[in-house]
């Protein structure tokens, strides 16, 4: 008896001291010390309890880092949206050391002293941890569900071998964040009055279109699309019915108009738009651009540990206005009538506005006083059809070049395993991806001259040849280590108009929309975060859409949130294949199955690739006693491993009676948390085997409209961001899902490859 109470005794010190070692004076640090931080505890304001802040030296912001630090740390105290008062919770709390032994990965606690595995470089210690915290409390609050925190709520004192790892990622993504502020903005960051500044976002008029200022190609309709498209789109295009069916004769030409606007560039050029939103409603809707890439291709590539990437891009000159239009097709591409004496007053001849007519002005009826439509012989930019023959002729160019069509990135298109050399085609640009000079440089000499003989002039000054970096598509990638993020002009934007939107609180549905846009375009990156928006979408459908109004604290809070977990929208393109397959189900009669394989690092990497393609599913490699397969709609892939190769890691009672796709979902989310306790996992791609569609299409999108998907997507969210792994669902018939048995409380162990063991004997003593 008192042995156990010496235990317990000692047990209970033990805990007391490493208590006070890690929620205490970080060590080698006096608590008198002026290097050491303080607390100051503010007032009790009336909406929550006293707010305790980290307070450094009294040292005037210096960057723009520091301004972003101080600002949230002046909004985040007196803010009453559910992330601000989950952080005033998580930082006030008191550590406490769990009863238990945690397993899961949240809640995450706070990051207590700077990792010396991460260097700041000049930024200062109080804003990286500052910062850093910032984004740890978002985590918790994103895996809660973006609820605050309750009072009962505690969080661990130390934190675990898989919670240091999220911490150091998030520290070392942060201090990268930062570095990328102070390059763009300098010494300060002036977000005030920058929401509705952008162009359009709360204007009614366009703006005067400035002739001298847009840029035109020395001549026009110089490619011919009807050559290079495939023969299914250029037998479409040559028809007028076929695009505008049943409305093709209904009047003389010409038979469709539309007015003009400019669009400003950022080097202060104008792009000419043709408004033909009207048009595009009369035609049927177009095909799907081909191959078109967007910001999430770029988690296709595959680079090693210390491989590095060349990039190139070509830019295609005013590309739209080098597209030579069917003659069928040009009456419904006009503008609004001039008259003749316009023209003449603006500089043109008689013998120029009779060429320009359709007859050569034979007719003899045009006068000064005469109505002439002007009549587009090019691909307008703004007509629904346009994007997809450009599109299609880009693609075609490439594929002219020598550049093989599987090598070309697309969300809709398995990626090639040879990622020897690889190309994205975005309408007018071309981004490509070598990993050797030599070949590269063949390449683009075939692709230049490619371009040349379609009759597609370059920007040359944009063009890229062979780099360490590059920007596409609103991105910036780079090598050392490979990762693709956000362009600094764009995030900046979108940081100080989020930051003007959370202190002010009142703005234009559409320029909510306009900013929405942007962290969307950046979320391809990350899906996750489109498990943050929810009540934005409700927000921006409101009319009239140019009126100013108080935002919502929903939509305020997931703008904050998205602004808190910023750093996190960089992702890694050097996350390898885990060699691990995860099989996730749920049962509504018993609860959730996971289960786990191991296998060769290819076949992961082929698994992998399967991700995200609509209609293709995997099978395993079937044995007697499996059950009967059933016939399925889509391209099966048959995978070498069998159900007898994976082995039950979760088989678990649900505690709540839900519909069965709800209980799916939940069993995704086990599947991520058994893969994110081990840091070994972090930082990988991960292949998971889901047989219920709906959960496959929510999760690998990152949202659902459904609320009970969406709180699970959230956690699920946390634990993909925090652990920086890249989920890769692919669906499995429920008849080949290894994990339907332990769903149903049947465990599944894998059958032993080795040799049994002999029999231990206790050695004989002498």
């Amino acid at each position: 008896r008192y042995r156990n109470k010496r235990r317990l005794l000692r047990h209970k010190l033990q805990l007391t001291v490493l208590q006070a070692l890690v929620c205490g004076v970080p060590a080698g640090m006096k608590a008198h010390s002026p290097a050491a931080p303080t607390l100051r505890h503010d007032a009790v304001r009336a909406h929550g309890p006293a707010t305790p802040t980290l307070q450094p030296d009294a040292v005037q912001a210096t960057s723009a880092a520091d301004v972003f630090c101080d600002t949230l740390q002046q909004f985040l105290p007196g803010s009453a949206l559910n992330v601000a008062v989950y952080w005033r919770h998580w930082v006030s709390c008191d550590c406490a050391t769990p009863k238990y032994r945690l397993r899961n990965l949240f809640p995450i606690p706070k990051l207590a002293a700077w990792p010396d595995q991460v260097e700041r470089g000049d930024i200062r210690v109080e804003t990286c941890m500052a910062v850093s915290n910032f984004c740890l409390a978002a985590f918790n609050c994103l895996e809660q569900g973006l609820k605050a925190a309750t009072a009962s709520q505690s969080f661990p004192a130390r934190a675990t071998a898989a919670q240091s790892s999220v911490q150091l990622h998030v520290a070392d993504r942060v201090v990268r964040y930062l570095a990328r502020l102070n390059k763009f903005f300098g010494h300060t960051l002036l977000w005030r009055n920058t929401l509705n500044s952008d162009a359009g976002a709360g204007s009614k008029q366009y703006r005067d279109l400035r002739t001298e200022d847009v840029d035109l190609p020395q001549v026009a309709a110089t490619c011919e699309p009807l050559g290079l498209i495939e023969a299914e789109l250029a037998a479409q295009i040559r028809d007028a019915s076929n695009v505008f069916p049943g409305t093709a004769n209904v009047q003389p030409p010409p038979r469709a108009t539309a007015g003009i606007f400019a669009a400003e560039k950022t080097n202060g050029r104008q792009r000419k738009i043709w408004d033909g939103s009207s048009v595009s409603a009369l035609a049927k809707d177009p095909p799907k651009p081909r191959r078109l890439a967007n910001p999430s291709c770029f988690l296709e590539l595959e680079v090693k540990p210390g491989e590095d990437l060349l990039f190139s891009k070509r830019d295609a000159c005013t590309f739209f206005d080098v597209l030579k239009v069917p003659a069928e097709l040009q009456p419904w591409l006009a503008q609004p009538p001039v008259r003749v004496h316009e023209l003449l007053d603006a500089g043109m001849t008689w013998e120029d506005v009779l060429t320009f007519c359709d007859d050569g002005g034979e007719s003899g009826s045009i006068s000064s006083s005469s109505w002439l439509y002007p009549t587009r012989v090019v691909w307008p930019m703004g007509f629904s059809w346009s994007s997809a023959v450009a599109q299609s002729t880009t693609v075609a160019t490439c594929l002219g070049a020598g550049i093989q069509e599987s090598c070309i990135l697309s969300p809709d298109h398995d990626p090639p395993a040879d990622q020897q050399e690889l190309v994205m085609v975005a309408t007018d640009d071309t981004v490509l991806f070598h990993r050797s000079v030599q070949r590269g440089e063949r390449t683009l000499t075939r692709l230049d001259d490619a371009f040349a003989r379609n009759g597609i002039p370059r920007n040359r000054r944009k063009d890229v040849t062979l780099a360490d970096s590059i920007t596409a598509l609103d991105c910036e990638l780079r090598n050392n280590p490979p990762v693709a993020e956000p362009a600094e002009g764009r995030l900046g934007d979108a940081v100080c108009r989020t930051l003007d939107l959370l202190h002010g609180g009142v703005a234009s549905p559409r320029s909510v929309h306009s900013l929405l846009g942007i962290w969307e375009w950046f979320a391809l990156l990350q899906r996750g975060f489109f498990s943050i928006y929810s009540d934005v979408y409700s927000f921006v459908q409101l009319t009239p859409e140019l009126d100013t109004r108080h935002v919502p604290s929903g939509v305020l809070n997931e703008f904050l949130t998205t602004l808190l977990l910023s750093p996190l929208l960089a992702a890694g393109l050097d996350r390898l294949p885990l060699a691990t397959l995860i099989a996730t189900d749920a049962c509504p009669e018993y609860g959730f199955g996971v289960c786990r394989s191991v296998c060769a690092s290819s076949e992961a990497a082929d698994v992998c690739r399967m991700a995200e393609r609509r209609g293709d599913f995997v099978r395993l490699t079937p044995c007697p006693e499996d059950p009967v397969e059933l016939r399925r709609d889509g391209k099966p892939r048959l995978l070498k491993l069998t159900q007898r190769d994976f082995a039950t890691v979760v088989s678990s009672r649900a505690k709540w009676k839900s519909h069965a796709g709800v209980l799916e979902v939940h069993g995704y989310l086990l599947g991520l948390k058994w893969v994110t306790r081990n840091p070994k996992r972090h930082h990988h791609k991960v292949a998971f085997l889901v047989d219920a569609k709906a959960v496959v299409g929510a999760a690998s999108k990152g949202r659902s409209s459904a609320h009970a998907f969406l709180k699970v997507l959230r956690s699920a969210a946390a634990y993909t961001l925090g652990a920086d792994i890249l989920p890769r669902i692919v669906y499995i018939p429920s008849e080949s899902n290894p994990a339907d048995g332990p769903s149903r409380g049947k465990r599944r162990r894998r059958a032993a490859n080795r040799s049994a063991r002999k029999p231990r004997t206790k050695p004989k003593v002498f």
